[in-house]
C-alpha cells in the first residue's frame, strides 16, 4: 500500500482553511472495537446509524454517527497524559449528506499525526502511522515520547480502492489535543567520549587532541530523554591545570548535554561530574564519565621495544618464510601510546611491511624471505654484514631488523612534576641507523659517508650524532629556555634473526675440562665407567643455529642418560662463543649429555632432524 506521509502537511495545511474555524476539538467516552485494527477503542458513538447505500456523497471524519455525530472532533479516551503515557484516540467516518450514518461500504485511507511526532526525534507516536478502514471505524493508540504540553492530533481521510489510496485531495479531517504533564527526573547518565586520552597541552601531537567532548544524557522515570534540564560539572582531579570550557549546559531535543575537558600541562587522569536537579528542584542527581587520561602521547625510549615471533626461521635457502615482528609503545608515564600511533620497519633482506599502527601500544608487520641474504651481497656495492670474530668472515644469513616512531629520549623526573627540569638526567640519541653488521657505531666509508641505513629525523642530509641537550616535548620553561625540548627524537629498537639453513644438520662432539671445550670425533671418544660427559654442537651449514623446528635425539643401551637434547630454541640467533675463548664454535646450539652405566654398557646414538634431513653420529661405545 502507498503511504503518503511526505504529502499530508501540503493536504492538511488546505483542508483545515477550508473546514472554518480552528478545526480542533475532543470528545472523552467509551465503547465500539474498531473491527479493522483489533484495538479496543473503548467510544460511544451514541447511536448505531450505519449507511449501507453503495453510492456516498459526503464522507466525513469525527465522532459518532446520525444526530449524535461531531463534525472534525476525535474522540480521545484520555485527553490529559503522564510524561510517557498513552491514550486510546477513535473516530467514525459518515456520510454527511445521509444524516452521518456510518460508511460500511466504502474503503478509505487513513492517516494519524501531530505536531509532537513530526518533530525530528519524534516526541510522540501511534501504534500505527496510516491504516485502510472498510467498516467507518477508526481507531489507534497514542504514546508520548517526551513530548511536553499541548499536543494537537490530525486523522486525514482519503479515497481509496483496493488497498490503493487517491491523494489528490483530503476528504475530511479531524483533530483533538492531549496534554502531556512535564516529565518526572529519573536519572542522568554517562553516554561516552570522543576522546578517553588526550594530550598534554603544550604537545601537538598528530594522534591525541587536546580537548575531549564529553556526552551525559537526561532521561525521565519512563526512560524518555528530557530537554531544556540544566547540567553542572566538575571535575575529580585538576592536577596540571586540566579544566573544562563549560562549568554548566542544558540537555538538547535528545536530553543530551556535552561538557568538553580542556588539557592542562602534566600527566593526569580525571573524570567529568555531571549534576541535575530531580523535578522537586532541590535533590540532586548525580553521575561520572570514564577517567579521561591527559598524557604526552608520544613514546618514550626505554619504553619502547621490538621482538620476533621466531629468531632462527629455515629461511637461508628457502623464500616465503614468514616472521611475526612486534612493536611495544609506552610513553614516558608507561601508558600506552595513542591508537594509531605509526610504526616504521626497515631489514637488512628480505621484504617487511613500511609500518604498522598501534592498538593498546601494540602493532606488528610481516618479514619475509627474499632477495640475496646477507653475507651473499655483491661487494661493489660496500655494504657492511656481521662478521665471525672466530673466522673473520661474514656470518650468512645474520639480518637486521630495526623499527622506530616519534618519540621523547627520557629523563629521570627528580620533583615529579611530570616536566624535565634542569639538572634532572637525562639521555639523549644519535639519529636511527640500522645496524647490519652489530658495531654499535654507524659504518662509513673512505669518504666518511655512511654505508648504513639511516634516518634523517632533521632532514639535513646529514647522519647527526647526539645532541648535548634533552630531546622531548615535557620541558619546563626554564628548560626550554636552556635549550632542551628543541625537537624530539625518533626512538627505536633493533633486533637481528638468524636466516638458518632449511634441511641442514650437523653435529660435533666436545668435551670440556676447566670451561674450556675441544672438538673431538666419535671414534676418538670413548665413553667412560661407570659414568661421563661429553657435549654436541648442533649446527646448520653455514655453522649457524639450525632451522627453528629442528631436533637432537640421543638414545642409549645400557646407559641412563641425563641430557638436555631436544627441539632447539625459537628465541636465540644461537651466539655460542664469539670469540673461541672457550673452544666451541660462535653459533650453533650446545647440548650437554651425562650418562651411567645401567646393566652391561653397549652405546650411546646421537642424531638430529632438520625439517626432512635427519642425520646420525656413529655410535659410542665404551
Amino acid at each position: 500500500m502507498f503511504k503518503p506521509t511526505a504529502l499530508l502537511t501540503i493536504f492538511l495545511a488546505a483542508l483545515l482553511g477550508a473546514c472554518g474555524g480552528d478545526g480542533s476539538g475532543s470528545v472523552v467516552g467509551d465503547s465500539a472495537t474498531d473491527t479493522t485494527s483489533g484495538e479496543d477503542t473503548s467510544v460511544d458513538t451514541g447511536t448505531d446509524t450505519v449507511s449501507t447505500d453503495t453510492t456516498v456523497g459526503n464522507p466525513q471524519i469525527g465522532t459518532g454517527t446520525g444526530s449524535s455525530f461531531l463534525d472534525g472532533q476525535l474522540n480521545i479516551s484520555t485527553a490529559t497524559l503522564s510524561a510517557g503515557g498513552s491514550t486510546q484516540i477513535t473516530a467514525t467516518i459518515v456520510d454527511a449528506g445521509n444524516n452521518n450514518a456510518k460508511i460500511v461500504t466504502d474503503e478509505y485511507y487513513v492517516v494519524f499525526s501531530s505536531d509532537c511526532a513530526s518533530q525530528s526525534p519524534a516526541l510522540s507516536e501511534f501504534s500505527k502511522s496510516d491504516a485502510t478502514v472498510t467498516n467507518g471505524s477508526v481507531s489507534v493508540t497514542y504514546n508520548a515520547k517526551g513530548c511536553v504540553g499541548t499536543d494537537l492530533v490530525t486523522i486525514s481521510i482519503y479515497s481509496s480502492s483496493s488497498g490503493v489510496a487517491s491523494l489528490d485531495q483530503v476528504l475530511s479531517v479531524a483533530t483533538g489535543t492531549v496534554d502531556v504533564a512535564q516529565a518526572e527526573v529519573g536519572a542522568i547518565t554517562y553516554v561516552g567520549t570522543d576522546a578517553p586520552a588526550i594530550s598534554i597541552s603544550t604537545i601537538g601531537d598528530a594522534v591525541l587532541p587536546k580537548l575531549a567532548t564529553l556526552t551525559f544524557k537526561v532521561v525521565d522515570k519512563s526512560n524518555n530523554p528530557v530537554a531544556n534540564k540544566d547540567v553542572s560539572f566538575e571535575l575529580t582531579n585538576t592536577t596540571g591545570g586540566v579544566g573544562l570550557a563549560l562549568d554548566e549546559s542544558v540537555t538538547n531535543e535528545n536530553g543530551e548535554v556535552t561538557a568538553v575537558l580542556v588539557s592542562g600541562t602534566s600527566h593526569a587522569v580525571t573524570s567529568v561530574r555531571a549534576t541535575t536537579l530531580a523535578t522537586d528542584g532541590v535533590t540532586k542527581i548525580t553521575t561520572s564519565s570514564q577517567p579521561i587520561s591527559i598524557t604526552t602521547g608520544l613514546a618514550d625510549q626505554d619504553s619502547f621495544s621490538i621482538s620476533a615471533s621466531v629468531f632462527n626461521p629455515g629461511a637461508y635457502n628457502v623464500s616465503g618464510v614468514e616472521v611475526i615482528v612486534t612493536a611495544y609503545a609506552a610513553d614516558q608515564f608507561n601508558n600506552p601510546v595513542p591508537d594509531g600511533t605509526l610504526v616504521n620497519f626497515t631489514a637488512e633482506s628480505g621484504l617487511i611491511d613500511s609500518s604498522c599502527a598501534t592498538e593498546n601500544g601494540i602493532c606488528s608487520v610481516s618479514w619475509i624471505s627474499s632477495g640475496v641474504r646477507p653475507g651473499s651481497q655483491d661487494a661493489a656495492l660496500g655494504r657492511v654484514n656481521e662478521i665471525d670474530l672466530q673466522t673473520t668472515q661474514s656470518v650468512k644469513g645474520m639480518t637486521t631488523i630495526t623499527a622506530y616512531t616519534l618519540g621523547e629520549s627520557g629523563f629521570t623526573d627528580a620533583n615529579n612534576n611530570g616536566m624535565y627540569d634542569v639538572g634532572e638526567a637525562f639521555v639523549s640519541y644519535p639519529e636511527v641507523f640500522r645496524d647490519d653488521n652489530h658495531s654499535l657505531a654507524i659504518d662509513r666509508d673512505g669518504s666518511s659517508n655512511p654505508v648504513e641505513v639511516f634516518f634523517d629525523f632533521d632532514n639535513d642530509g646529514v647522519y647527526d650524532s647526539a645532541p648535548s641537550v634533552y630531546q622531548g616535548a615535557l620541558c619546563s620553561d626554564a628548560a626550554k629556555a636552556a635549550g632542551h625540548c628543541a625537537s624530539q627524537v625518533h626512538v627505536r629498537d633493533s633486533l637481528r634473526i638468524m636466516q638458518s639453513m632449511a634441511d641442514s644438520a650437523v653435529l660435533r662432539l666436545f668435551t670440556e675440562a676447566g670451561g674450556v671445550y675441544t672438538e673431538t670425533d666419535a671414534a676418538s671418544l670413548t665413553l667412560n665407567s661407570p659414568s661421563g660427559n661429553f657435549y654436541v654442537v648442533f649446527q646448520d651449514e653455514n655453522g649457524n643455529i639450525p632451522s627453528d623446528g629442528s631436533s637432537l635425539g640421543i638414545n642409549a643401551d645400557g646407559y641412563k642418560l641425563f641430557s638436555d637434547s631436544g627441539d632447539v630454541p625459537k628465541r636465540s640467533v644461537g651466539e655460542l662463543d664469539l670469540t673461541g675463548a672457550e673452544g666451541l664454535p660462535s653459533y650453533g646450539v650446545l647440548y650437554s649429555v651425562s650418562y651411567v652405566e645401567d646393566g652391561t654398557p653397549v652405546s650411546i646414538t646421537v642424531s638430529a632432524t632438520s625439517d626432512d634431513k635427519t642425520v646420525a653420529l656413529p655410535p659410542l661405545t665404551p
